[in-house]
């Protein structure tokens, strides 16, 4: 049986997996590695389509950093830039 937080944790990452691809020009083909053609996507964008508040979506992402995705940081601001699996 998954827990709450499990649940949450794998809907999150699903959603920025989500927001990744419609980043990248749509769902096909997306590159998962870092490129100059890569548009980022940032924390804001993940707590308004998942509803969570900014501040959980960041400590996630601090999280996730070098595990998951590959995230930037601009002052508070944390912005996907890579996914790593």
């Amino acid at each position: 049986m998954t827990s709450d937080l499990d649940t949450t944790t794998d809907d999150l990452y699903e959603t920025i997996r989500g927001l990744w691809r419609e980043a990248q020009q749509g769902d096909a083909a997306a590159s998962d590695d870092t490129d100059a053609t890569a548009v980022g996507v940032l924390d804001t964008a993940v707590a308004e389509r998942t509803g969570l508040e900014l501040g959980a979506v960041r400590e996630f992402l601090d999280n996730a950093d070098g595990v998951k995705f590959a995230v930037a940081r601009d002052g508070e601001t944390r912005t996907v830039t890579a996914l790593l699996d």
